[in-house]
């Protein structure tokens, strides 16, 4: 059966604007708290976006250059309301945020370094590792899989690209956009290989492999 890619939405331009306007100003945690937001809304409870739509634009923004959460919104927007809903929710997304961080800068450098200002920031960084912490979890099972052991064994090749590209990220202090694109090509030609290649796929070549 295949995927309906463009499925009349169950809900308005004017209410995705809305919900991604109140997490613009109301959400915190960095972009992978923000994303963890996104598929608890929009996937678990409202049930606007199918949890493909989600994890191909999930796909997508981390593999693109710049900030994961905006783009990710952007792709939300675009899914049934193309060009307009991307642009739209693009602006209520990140305006909010960018008002509230120069308004922040400028009562800070007008009265010289507040006190309780800097109080609530080491407040919210201690909060925020919590925050990233339990999301990145919620994304890993959900992109790679589950915690358990036949989930494990089942997605193996993913958790071993997975694990892979944590340990490079840690050691170089970088992510390496290089290595993310060639775990997807071989995991690619793994799941869905070429004509030439399904030989290696078939029963008769596992015989012949051992």
């Amino acid at each position: 059966m295949e995927r309906n890619l463009n499925p009349i939405p169950v809900y308005s331009l004017r209410q995705l604007t809305g919900y991604f306007f109140r997490l613009g100003y109301s959400g915190f945690g960095g972009p992978v708290a923000l994303a963890g937001y996104m598929y608890r809304d929009l996937v678990e409870q409202k049930k606007w976006i199918s949890e493909d739509d989600y994890k191909e634009g999930l796909a997508l923004a981390q593999l693109a250059p710049g900030p994961l959460a905006a783009q990710l919104a952007i792709y939300i927007g675009f899914i049934h309301f193309r060009v307009l809903g991307a642009t739209l929710v693009g602006l209520v997304f990140i305006i909010p945020s960018f008002i509230m961080v120069v308004g922040l800068g400028v009562l800070y450098k007008i009265f010289d370094g507040l006190p309780w200002m800097q109080a609530i920031f080491y407040g919210v960084g201690a909060a925020v590792i919590g925050i990233v912490f339990l999301s990145s979890y919620k994304l890993t099972i959900r992109s790679v899989s589950k915690l358990n052991l036949k989930s494990i064994q089942l997605s193996w090749l993913l958790w071993v690209f997975y694990l892979t590209g944590l340990v490079i990220t840690l050691v170089t202090q970088s992510e390496k956009v290089l290595i993310f694109i060639l775990a997807g090509l071989l995991y690619m030609l793994y799941t869905v290989p070429p004509k030439k290649l399904k030989l290696f796929h078939s029963p008769m070549s596992v015989i012949f492999l051992k």
